[in-house]
């Protein structure tokens, strides 16, 4: 089987890269296409990739078929192309339903929302498939997406807020490190901001292979290392006072961007039912 990747921005690039890095599938069986022909003929320099010489001779090679434009871009080059009933379309964009979609095409369609984490075959895929992809097409994406992570299949009512955990939290995450790590120079700036995030890094890894391979609950963890009475102990106490409201904050906030951009696709929705009638 062939799949084509449409688009070869930060996440189309890593899907390109992570497949290929995998082994889940011949290098030479990815076919992709690119405004930017460069990006393309990059990828292809590196990994033997096949380039399309347009989107549409991509859909009609590969029987699998990720979008990976931007979400105000998904509909509009969907309609631009002529594809099969019978290809399976997955879009990677938020704010972009399988039932937006399917305004488009008649076909079998699924929503991954992958993470950059998975360039090093780690982190979680979301996926949610509608009711026309055959479990032959479920079988064969879930193969692929379990070969540069793990695969979580969520609803329509879980997607936003699992979004948030899985593609957004490696940047968050990240920003959350880094203002530890520059509280601990404020405090001792002879540590120096290099040493403190390098201490970090190291420990958030050994941290997640602690909870991971040992099969640990966050609370059994903090159990381990906060001591009765102990530094642990006070300084979970004083992020207790902060953190809950500011993640309540952030959820509040991706809620609202959410609701923003699934208005304006609903519009494009709309518009083109106008332009049919």
């Amino acid at each position: 089987m062939r799949i084509g990747i449409i688009g070869l921005g930060s996440m189309g690039q890593m899907l390109v890269k992570s497949f290929c890095k995998s082994e889940a599938i011949q290098p030479e069986n990815v076919l992709v296409f690119n405004r930017t022909q460069a990006k393309a003929d990059k990828l292809q320099a590196e990994y033997g990739v096949t380039v399309a010489a347009t989107a549409q001779a991509l859909c009609e090679q590969a029987e699998l078929i990720f979008l990976c434009t931007k979400p105000l871009d998904v509909l509009p080059v969907l309609r631009g192309l002529s594809v099969a009933a019978d290809k399976h379309i997955v879009s990677v964009a938020a704010g972009v339903s399988i039932a937006d979609v399917e305004t488009v095409h008649a076909g079998p369609v699924s929503k991954v929302i992958p993470t950059v984490t998975s360039s090093e075959l780690h982190g979680v895929s979301l996926l949610t498939n509608s009711g026309k992809v055959s479990a032959e097409q479920r079988e064969h994406l879930l193969t692929l997406l379990s070969a540069i992570g793990t695969v979580q299949v969520v609803t329509d009512a879980e997607i936003e807020t699992a979004t948030i955990l899985s593609s957004s939290a490696p940047g968050l995450i990240a920003g959350i490190l880094d203002s530890f790590a520059q509280a601990a120079v404020r405090k001792t700036p002879e540590l120096g901001i290099e040493a403190a995030r390098s201490i970090l890094v190291e420990t958030m890894l050994g941290t997640a292979l602690l909870l991971k391979n040992e099969q640990l609950g966050f609370d059994q963890l903090i159990e381990r290392v906060a001591t009765k009475g102990g530094i642990t102990e006070e300084g979970l106490r004083v992020l207790d006072k902060t953190l809950p409201g500011g993640f309540d904050e952030l959820f509040a906030m991706t809620s609202s961007k959410h609701a923003a951009l699934k208005e304006l696709v609903q519009k494009q929705v709309g518009e083109h039912s106008d332009e049919k009638e």
